[in-house]
């Protein structure tokens, strides 16, 4: 007969998934629009009308994802970790995405031997839960 110490069973471990919210920029008494429009490339058709005229923050990321797609100066590899992800997401339309293909893409993708980017997955979600600029949020993944 076992005991119930020696049955104990592990619990998989649920994946981390984060995105933008819009609701915890709000929190922290920034703008969303304002952080989204201070991303746009040139060649975004928002950049014609005034700031006064700019559409919602979630058109803002379609658009912004509709045009720095391809475009590889979008992100750069001696930009801040933050920063590097947040465009990561939005390039993404701002999608949930799982905190190992975040880490993934910025420890092979932006990681150079001139900047190093060593940074554990654990590190990342750190990181990313202790921010209080960008809006960093932890969302449930999707079944």
């Amino acid at each position: 007969m076992t005991t119930p110490e020696e049955e104990t069973i592990e619990q998989p471990e649920v994946p981390l998934v984060y995105q933008i919210s819009f609701d915890r920029i709000a929190e922290l008494k920034r703008s969303a629009v304002a952080i989204m429009a201070d991303r746009r490339p040139s060649t975004s058709p928002s950049r014609k009308n005034p700031d006064t005229e700019l559409p919602d923050a979630k058109k803002l990321v379609d658009e912004i994802a509709s045009h720095c797609a391809d475009d590889e100066n979008f992100i750069l590899t001696d930009m801040p970790i933050q920063e590097i992800v947040f465009r990561l997401l939005l390039t993404r339309r701002n999608s949930p995405t799982l905190l190992s293909d975040l880490h993934y893409e910025l420890t092979e993708k932006y990681s150079t031997p001139v900047r190093p980017i060593n940074v554990t997955e654990k590190g990342l979600s750190r990181i990313l839960d202790s921010d209080t600029y960008y809006g960093f949020a932890r969302v449930q993944p999707k079944s």
